[in-house]
């Protein structure tokens, strides 16, 4: 029996809730704020959520075995890297799309813009430090992961309001569209991979200990 790890548990449940009431404030203003950066914000928030809820589930129970957990947490780690990297490749290409078909016109308040990137910046700072109470022997792949989500999550949101910014001094929304296509396009497929690359590694080197754990036990 794998024993459940109930304080990592309640740190995540924690960090979720925080989501959670973030995403849907970032929603309701979305409703009424036309900005492609905070589009990807929001997307990007709801994909931690998800992945945050999971994690907690994980770290909540007890498994039957080692191995049962050990497919569990990669799974997890599997939503994580996916809403991570082809979210943001998603957000890109609709970024790009308006951009070239669309212009770069302002429809928006920027002050509403501008407010939503404050408030995320401020809600996933907080998220950050809550999943850096997690012990340090614990920061493994899929917490690196999940703390990859929260963090750029906080980049995307300074994003946010930078365009708002510049929408209210430049009346362009072409810093909008081009950030959006950075952080989705790039950084966060990029992420996506190395951390997913990292997952790989530790399987391979769990497996391999296992692997002589059981050679010393039979001699």
């Amino acid at each position: 029996m794998h024993h459940a790890h109930p304080a990592k548990a309640a740190i995540y449940r924690k960090a979720c809730a925080i989501g959670i009431l973030l995403s849907l404030t970032q929603i309701a203003i979305l409703f009424i704020s036309k900005s492609y950066t905070l589009g990807a914000d929001t997307l990007h928030s709801v994909g931690d959520n998800i992945t945050l809820a999971a994690t907690a589930y994980l770290f909540a129970r007890s498994w039957n075995t080692e191995e049962t957990f050990t497919k569990k947490k990669r799974a997890c780690l599997l939503l994580s890297v996916w809403s991570l990297g082809l979210g943001g490749f998603l957000i890109a290409i609709e970024a790009f799309i308006h951009l070239v078909f669309d212009g770069a016109m302002v429809t928006t308040s920027p002050f509403s813009v501008m407010a939503a990137g404050l408030i995320g910046w401020g809600g996933n700072r907080y998220m950050h430090n809550v999943l850096h109470a997690v012990e340090t022997h614990d920061h493994d792949a899929l917490h690196r992961s999940n703390l990859d989500h929260v963090f750029w999550d906080m980049v995307t949101s300074g994003a946010v309001f930078l365009s708002g910014l510049c929408m209210l001094l430049f009346h362009t929304t072409f810093i909008d569209h081009v950030i959006a296509i950075i952080v989705g396009g790039f950084i966060l497929p990029y992420l996506a991979l190395k951390r997913w690359g990292e997952g790989n590694e530790e399987v391979e080197h769990h497996s391999e200990h296992h692997a002589h754990h059981h050679h010393d036990d039979e001699e």
